[in-house]
């Protein structure tokens, strides 16, 4: 899933006016080198499994099986605003009530609920104060992490995830199941849940776009395409970061007409270029690389070669394709791409992360070549691989 790349026509005028807090024309921060982010995790993941051994098993099953709670909660507690309440300092239970318009009993038990797994703490009075992690919740972060807890928290989410056993018995995806339709139509019968949904995928392109800025030699490109590049959250962070560049954005027409706000709050919207298509039928020609990040995991096989295809056919010899994708290898059992993955599983038609050198359809005609530009420890491993159009 990229920025906000939803195949099928949406109404440009109820996305051309989206919240573009937090989002500004100087770069977004480095990337935590790859070696550390490895070693953090490994750490976290040890000391977690140490914790696991002492504790009792079903005391430590209990709290796995209540992700539901937790996951509801925070998206009940973004929606209603709780963390920007606490930005102005502690308040109990009573006074959050009253403002927001809650029961002062349900707030008080849901918010030390939430303190017992370590987000928000309550002080000796027994009122509430954000902490490192609460602060994510905040509105107008460029992470967009108060709308990742509200998109993962939505009932159209939650039910696709009540589907499991129709997903284990058949292998389809939970969504399309009991939502009665997939998830993109879904979307373009429900703009508000889209809107979210866009929010969050552009917090997730801000922070993955520094990464990705420095696992390939941009400066070896002249003009580059971001196929299905949504509102531009990656194009503009390499504009910024590579002043040469010549960009092209390429989406559908409502995603680009709502892609204006985001460029000219980033001040590059005299040096992206964008272009209405659809990535099944033609894309433009023209540019010496066209760059696809996190599109291939949301389809199917067949269409994974068509939207290939269509890149070849744009680019002439010599030109590049570079897909961005978090690797998962089958028996990875380090890498939380593999929720992701299940995610995919729950709530897109076909779609999944992939693995090395597996080919996407059974005819083998394409396949993801290890390339030297990835980041492999023992993360998500994000892949900048350029496949030379021959």
């Amino acid at each position: 899933m990229n920025d906000t790349t939803l195949l099928g026509e949406v109404a440009s005028e109820e996305l051309t006016d989206f919240d573009v807090q937090g989002i500004t024309d100087k770069p977004m921060p480095n990337a935590v080198p790859g070696v550390v982010i490895g070693f953090v995790l490994w750490l976290r993941r040890f000391f977690i499994k140490l914790a696991d051994l002492v504790v009792p098993a079903d005391a430590v099953l209990f709290e796995r099986c209540t992700g539901i709670a937790q996951t509801q909660i925070f998206g009940a507690l973004a929606r209603w605003e709780i963390a920007d309440l606490l930005s102005k300092g502690p308040m109990n239970a009573k006074a959050i009530a009253e403002h927001v318009g809650a029961n002062e009993d349900a707030v008080h038990r849901i918010l030390r609920a939430a303190c017992t797994v370590g987000v928000f703490k309550m002080n000796g009075a027994g009122e509430f104060e954000n902490n490192r992690l609460s602060k994510a919740l905040i509105s107008g972060q460029a992470t967009r992490a108060k709308e990742f807890a509200e998109y993962f928290a939505s009932q159209s989410n939650s039910k696709s995830y009540l589907e499991i056993d129709h997903i284990l018995k058949t292998g389809a995806d939970g969504f399309e199941h009991t939502n009665g339709m997939d998830l993109w139509d879904w979307f373009d019968a429900h703009p508000e849940e889209r809107e979210t949904f866009a929010q969050m995928m552009m917090g997730v392109t801000f922070s993955e776009a520094p990464m990705v800025a420095k696992l390939y030699p941009f400066n070896e490109i002249k003009r580059l395409c971001d196929v299905g590049g949504g509102r531009g959250g990656l194009i503009s962070e390499l504009a910024i970061r590579y002043p040469h560049l010549e960009c092209v954005l390429f989406d559908c027409e409502g995603v680009i007409e709502s892609a204006k706000p985001l460029l000219e709050a980033r001040n590059v919207s005299d040096r992206v270029e964008t272009v209405v298509g659809n990535f099944y039928e033609k894309i433009v020609p023209g540019c010496d690389a066209y760059i696809l990040k996190n599109v291939m995991h949301d389809w199917d096989d067949g269409r994974c070669i068509t939207i290939l295809k269509k890149c070849h056919e744009a680019a002439k010899p010599g030109d590049r394709v570079l897909l961005v994708e978090i690797i998962v290898e089958p028996n990875d059992r380090a890498n939380f791409g593999s929720l992701r993955d299940v995610h995919v599983l729950t709530v897109c038609t076909g779609g999944g992360y992939r693995k090395y050198k597996a080919p996407i359809c059974p005819s083998s005609e394409v396949s993801y070549p290890k390339p030297p530009h990835s980041f492999t420890a023992q993360a998500p491993i994000f892949t900048v691989g350029p496949t030379q159009i021959a």
